[in-house]
């Protein structure tokens, strides 16, 4: 099944290829050539739409003719023939593969069609594209290089036409490049096509060529840089580079290639070209006649090929079907020539093309996008910043006093509630004394009644009842101190300017308290420093002397210095994360607003990195220890 539809699709070539042969040669009106154009153009190609689209000036393109007629527009069409026709800019034929774009079901061709207008060509421009009939699910995909020729070739049938319309010669001159010249070139191109290796496909151009035009000498240079390189010649095989013809005639192609246009010598006399080394290679060599053309598969061009002949001189129609020849073969020989070279030729090639893209004009925008980002990741790289390490910290108090109830009794009066400031000797609470004041009236009566019983015991000479009666008198004294101590310490005085941390005693006043009961917490405010949280990812950039600066929570606008004085060496577990605490000096004075126990976070001046560093160290870090590297 896949053999019949290939010969099928052989068959439908070739007659396409002939009938575009006979219309080199029409001599019938426009109106008939036309149709028959486009049914042999779908023929040859296999194309299931032909359209041929104009341009005038700056306006839209817009369709003038289409093959088959009526045909209904598929999805997409209309938007691909438009994008084909816009990608013929460069005048060179364009084939687009159905795999790169989606839903887009086979592949694409479109060509200029140069002089297909009989108005001023310079006015109105003409595009010829072919939508292709999908291919067999089993079969190769169609050569795009045999495609390309292909079309190229049937690019150039309507401008021949029409010129030889517009001319008034005899029937001999208006079939000079008719149906044969043109399956021949369309033959040759194939012939290429099929080549593997580029020394084979141009000696075989040359050879080609010298038979056909009846030349002595064919030869091929390519172009290197500013110069050009003698490739192949005509029936010869192995030549010497460095010979002085080698060399001259290399000189005539940088010539014609530093020209951009084609050369012959002996020249017309409306010509105003330089064709010295043309001339002096003619002279040294005896050619008689030279034409140099120059291949341009691309923008720019890439070789060269020079005919040589002393039977007479290249007539108008030899270089129109030798431009055609070069225009079907040139995109050829570049493509074999990229790739039929050692690994080491084509990677310095690429990185030529590669380099002139870079120092080009084309592609500012994306250029200075690059160097921006060049620039950018240079700057990066490079400038140092200052590296911060960022912690929680908490504001501590060296000093806590703990102020308990210094004897059993009961809570007469609070002069302080938590948060406030107190200075020293001021009065913070006071114990009911009133029961002590009773017994010490008691103590005092009692040591007055055992002194008078020891008086009275010495005067009446009881030894033993004087003894008695004065440890009874000392018991009574020890005990009236004991109770005018607790007297003296009644009112609980702050020892210190401090801050009362704990102590809500004024809602328990007259509720009985107990001897070590804690009543009242302070905290010293003349010797405070900042407890910080270092996480452990962070602890080995922390040293003792680091400065820093921190802010509370409450007044994060405000930023006061500080310094590491000391590292714990172990760490120790804060709210799941594994820390060390670190203490600091606080280099400011004591705000009144301060209290111990606020929290704040503190950034500590870590030196200066590379600001890519300090972006990254974190993620580099993560993926190292990911992956183990």
């Amino acid at each position: 099944m896949l053999a019949e539809v290939l010969a099928r699709r052989t068959a439908q070539v070739r007659s396409g290829a002939a009938r575009l042969g006979e219309l080199g040669q029409f001599e019938g009106e426009v109106h008939a050539f036309w149709p028959a154009y486009l049914d042999a153009v779908g023929l040859a190609l296999g194309a299931r739409r032909v359209l041929v689209l104009s341009q005038t000036g700056e306006q839209p393109w817009r369709a003038r003719l289409q093959w088959p007629e009526g045909a209904p527009d598929a999805a997409g069409d209309a938007l691909r023939v438009l994008q084909l026709a816009d990608a013929t800019a460069d005048e060179s034929p364009v084939f687009e593969p159905a795999a790169q774009a989606a839903g887009r079901p086979a592949a694409a061709l479109a060509a200029r069609l140069p002089g297909a207008s009989d108005a001023d060509a310079s006015t109105e421009a003409f595009v010829l594209v072919a939508l292709l009939e999908a291919e067999p699910s089993q079969a190769p995909p169609a050569d795009p290089r045999a495609l390309l020729a292909l079309v190229g070739v049937a690019a150039a049938i309507p401008g021949q036409y029409l010129a030889q319309r517009a001319r008034v010669q005899a029937p001999g001159d208006r079939q000079a490049v008719g149906a044969e010249r043109l399956y021949d070139v369309l033959q040759l191109s194939l012939r290429l096509g099929a080549e593997t290796r580029f020394m084979r496909a141009a000696l075989s151009l040359a050879n080609e060529l010298a038979v056909r035009f009846g030349c002595d000498r064919v030869s091929l240079g390519w172009v290197e840089g500013a110069y050009v390189k003698l490739t192949a010649i005509s029936h010869v095989e192995k030549f010497d580079r460095k010979a002085s013809a080698s060399r001259e005639l290399e000189t005539a192609m940088e010539e014609a290639v530093g020209q951009e246009t084609v050369l012959q010598w002996p020249a017309t006399p409306d010509a105003h070209r330089v064709t010295r080394a043309h001339e002096t290679y003619t002279r040294t060599q005896g050619s008689g006649h030279l034409l140099s053309l120059p291949l341009s598969p691309d923008d720019a061009i890439e070789a060269i090929l020079c005919l040589e002949r002393r039977s007479g001189a290249f007539d108008d129609n030899e270089i129109w079907e030798l431009r055609l020849i070069g225009q079907v073969c040139a995109r050829q020989l570049a493509a074999l020539r990229a790739t039929d070279r050692w690994i080491g030729a084509r990677l310095a090639s690429r990185l030529r093309r590669w380099r002139d893209t870079l120092l080009g004009p084309s592609y500012t925008a994306w250029k200075l996008a690059g160097i921006g980002v060049v620039v950018l990741a240079c700057v990066l790289a490079l400038l140092p910043w200052p590296y911060r390490i960022d912690t929680p910290l908490a504001l501590r108090s060296k000093d806590l006093l703990f102020m308990p109830a210094p004897f059993d009794g009961y809570l007469r009066s609070a002069h302080i509630e938590v948060g406030d400031q107190v200075k020293a000797g001021t009065i913070l609470v006071e114990l009911d004394t009133r029961e002590l004041l009773l017994e010490e009236a008691m103590a005092i009566a009692d040591a007055i009644r055992y002194a008078r019983e020891a008086e009275k015991a010495q005067a009446t000479r009881q030894l033993a009842d004087m003894q008695i009666a004065l440890s009874r008198q000392q018991q009574s004294t020890s005990k009236l101190e004991l109770i005018r101590h607790q007297l003296s310490h009644a009112q609980l005085r702050a020892p210190f300017t401090s801050i009362v941390v704990e102590g809500e005693l004024k809602k328990n006043l007259g509720a009985p308290v107990r001897k070590g009961d804690l009543l009242v917490k302070l905290a010293h405010t003349g010797d405070t420093y900042l407890e910080l949280e270092v996480d452990q990812v962070d602890v080995h950039e922390v040293s003792i002397g680091m400065r820093g600066q921190f802010a509370f929570v409450g007044r994060p606008d405000i930023k006061y210095p500080l310094v590491v004085e000391r590292l714990d060496p172990a760490s120790t577990m804060r709210d799941g994360r594994n820390v060390y605490l670190a203490r600091a000096r606080i280099e400011a004075e004591f705000q009144p607003w301060w209290r111990p126990g606020m929290g704040g976070s503190a950034r500590l001046e870590a030196g200066d990195r590379s600001v890519i560093w300090i972006l990254t160290h974190r993620t580099v870090r993560y993926l190292r220890q990911l992956f183990w590297i």
